[in-house]
């Protein structure tokens, strides 16, 4: 797949990224998901940290593969919910920064994810990760954002539903504006899906894309 520019101007700066940038990063992430695979360097039981890790490795390395320039990608890195916050509120696990600005990035966040719902997984799904775009703390303003789940027990649908189900029983405080539902715009992905949240404080609405990535 070929990089396409988002189109922004440097010196008019704006957090609207374009579809295309977004198709090339989903791209580049199931490329480097098959390649993690392929090492076998994980298990069930690997934490959330070394497989977002395992991930982020793989997916700079196809990104020097494909040359592509114009998108710098950070790990494990600070965030700010305004530039008048004094110190980072938040430590998101990839940024992809897709212009001069660093605070125009689409922010992914990585989650482990289970279709037993004992190992409360779903919760911290939403409370520890979708929770954190609604509220500012990543994303601030921003038009899009991803959340990666990380099957651990190869019960992918299951693990789906338990979320929308914890979506569900949260969505006043995530301020939900439109159903859970396929995400159909861009394509390849298998188990991409989306939903709407309003950033109420900022008067923003963001949309969180949902990708579910299985270690199986």
């Amino acid at each position: 797949m070929a990089y396409v520019s988002s189109g922004n101007r440097i010196g008019s700066p704006s957090f609207s990224l374009g579809t295309e940038v977004i198709a090339t990063i989903l791209d580049i992430l199931q490329v480097g998901w098959s390649a993690v695979l392929a090492r076998k360097v994980l298990a069930p039981t690997s934490q959330e940290v070394d497989i977002a890790g395992q991930l982020g490795r793989e997916v700079l390395a196809e990104k020097k593969r494909r040359r592509i320039s114009n998108l710098r990608i950070e790990e494990e890195v600070g965030t700010r919910a305004s530039a008048q916050s004094p110190k980072p509120e938040g430590r998101i696990d990839i940024k992809v920064i897709y212009s001069f600005d660093e605070d125009e990035y689409f922010g992914i966040e990585c989650k482990r994810v289970s279709g037993n719902k004992s190992d409360r997984l779903a919760r911290k799904y939403v409370e520890n990760g979708m929770l954190r775009f609604v509220t500012g703390k990543y994303s601030p303003g921003h038009e899009w954002a991803a959340m990666m789940g990380f099957v651990v027990d190869g019960q992918t649908d299951l693990s789906i539903r338990l979320i929308v189900d914890e979506i569900a029983a949260h969505k006043m405080e995530l301020g939900l504006d439109g159903e859970w539902m396929a995400e159909m715009g861009f394509s390849g992905p298998s188990h991409l899906y989306k939903t709407g949240h309003k950033q109420t404080h900022l008067g923003t609405r963001i949309t969180i894309l949902h990708l579910f990535l299985n270690l199986n």
